[in-house]
């Protein structure tokens, strides 16, 4: 099966279902006859900028990040990070020339592969390190780190 193939069905897996692990979107893969391996569908849902979101019980499941990969109007990078941000920003403080970005949990690795994607462009970051929900942002000084700061503070608290 090809991976265009595979990932329209899991978008519309993801759309269908609350799938709250990637062992229940496998389940479901092979359900449709796809059989694919855990590090298949991380990459997957890092390129379908596929996100956790939760409920108003607070259980996480995963869905499409703002259709963003959707249509003819692909957004620019640097839009679905701002998306991302407002969609899951949690927290932004600096300490001297970092900033320590909080996301919702599970996505933290997406928001720091966005934040690499605009690196060429946004030359204050000079590189992140990012985890489940916990994105370290490096700049070259204070400087650069307070232009970073102001720039994702912008987008933070807009919901």
């Amino acid at each position: 099966m090809s991976k265009k193939k595979r990932q329209a069905i899991i978008k519309r897996l993801i759309s269908e279902n609350d799938i709250s692990k990637q062992s229940e979107l496998m389940e479901l893969l092979e359900k449709e006859d796809i059989q694919t391996t855990q590090a298949t569908i991380s990459r997957d849902i890092r390129e379908l900028n596929i996100i956790k979101n939760h409920n108003d019980k607070n259980k996480s499941y995963y869905r499409l990040l703002n259709n963003s990969v959707l249509g003819k109007n692909k957004l620019t990078d640097e839009e679905r990070l701002i998306n991302a941000i407002v969609e899951t920003g949690v927290s932004l403080r600096q300490i001297e020339f970092t900033n320590l970005l909080t996301v919702l949990p599970g996505n933290g690795q997406v928001v720091g592969v966005l934040i690499d994607s605009i690196r060429t462009n946004f030359t204050e970051i000079v590189g992140c390190v990012a985890g489940d929900d916990t994105i370290l942002i490096l700049s070259e000084n204070k400087d650069d780190a307070k232009i970073v700061n102001k720039y994702f503070q912008q987008y933070l608290y807009i919901h």
